[in-house]
């Protein structure tokens, strides 16, 4: 769970409320507070309720798909994870599906810039519900570039549950020709001719000698 008992207990009145009403509570605190950490909660809070298709009905209600993307537009890394898991937790319901998918540039360019495992381990499994589910085609949401990313994280990772999962995802989501040129293409950015090293003059071996850049 992302957020606390102590904090669910302290924004829960003594009557107690029920998750329509404060599903709808969490979505206004977050546009109306502008206090880090409360919206940092908020944003939590919002991805637990959607790990549950019970309350996908609540969120859809109060317009909380909205405040993930929001999220997601800020540069702070922890609503990006929060919002990431979210979607990734509400995307097999067909709605939250359809904007998902329509907002699926800006989860690629966090999937492709984060250096956060979490988040991409979140982000990779949104992209695979999706295709797996068949609630969106390859060539809605898979790139080059995307494929590229998988295949950096699947070798440099040193999260298990994230290179497993690139794994699957590049066996059932990358063709042979392409995983074969992306090599490729990695083996050509990495190779480089080293630079010739300026040699001393006989009789000058005391002297320092200086290459472009030093």
């Amino acid at each position: 769970m992302f957020s606390s008992h102590r904090y669910l207990k302290r924004k829960t009145p003594a009557e107690g409320i029920d998750r329509r009403e404060y599903i709808g509570h969490l979505v206004d605190e977050y546009y109306t507070s502008t206090n880090v950490e409360a919206l940092e909660q908020v944003t939590a809070n919002l991805a637990n309720f959607a790990y549950d298709p019970i309350n996908w009905p609540y969120l859809h209600e109060a317009e909380a798909l909205e405040v993930f993307v929001t999220a997601l537009d800020t540069q702070n890394p922890n609503l990006q994870l929060h919002a990431v898991a979210a979607l990734c937790n509400f995307c097999l319901d067909e709605i939250a599906a359809k904007f998902i998918v329509a907002k699926i540039a800006i989860l690629r360019n966090i999937f492709l810039s984060t250096e956060k495992a979490d988040t991409v381990l979140h982000s990779l499994a949104l992209h695979y519900q999706l295709l797996s589910a068949g609630l969106s085609s390859k060539e809605e949401i898979v790139t080059p570039a995307l494929l590229k990313r998988v295949l950096h994280w699947r070798q440099s990772s040193n999260d298990e549950r994230v290179v497993k999962l690139c794994i699957v995802f590049l066996e059932d989501f990358g063709s042979r020709t392409e995983i074969t040129q992306l090599h490729n293409a990695t083996a050509a950015t990495s190779t480089t001719v080293q630079p010739a090293t300026s040699q001393p003059k006989t009789g000058s071996s005391d002297k320092t000698v200086y290459t472009e850049g030093s």
